[in-house]
């Protein structure tokens, strides 16, 4: 526990005057309250930007480590799709939501060329 300070300017004239201010803080969460807006998937009322069943078109990105799925992003969630690899342009289903990833199954190519 500790007891903060503060030292401000007066708005008026521009004077120093002492705002002591004494805020006693219990613990480290408390200090870090003004960030609530942003929430975190480990918040409980986060919501992830897909559902499960919900169909998309994509374009795969890039390859995840193992090299078994094509990875891209749907409003900035990670998700990996099995038999895909960069540049394919491809409708998915969304069969598993993870924490800060979801899994997709390929529906169908988009391009006429494949």
């Amino acid at each position: 526990m500790y007891i903060q300070f503060k030292i401000g300017l007066d708005t008026v004239d521009g004077s120093l005057h002492d705002t002591r201010k004494n805020s006693l803080t219990k613990n480290s969460n408390e200090h870090n309250s003004d960030f609530s807006n942003k929430r975190s998937v480990y918040d409980s009322s986060f919501q992830y930007p897909v559902r499960m069943g919900d169909e998309y078109d994509v374009i795969i990105q890039d390859m995840s480590r193992n090299g078994d799925s094509g990875v891209t992003r749907i409003r900035g969630l990670i998700t990996f799709v099995r038999g895909t690899k960069p540049d394919d342009r491809v409708r998915i289903k969304i069969t598993k939501i993870g924490k800060g990833y979801a899994r997709g199954q390929l529906i169908a190519y988009l391009d006429t060329q494949k």
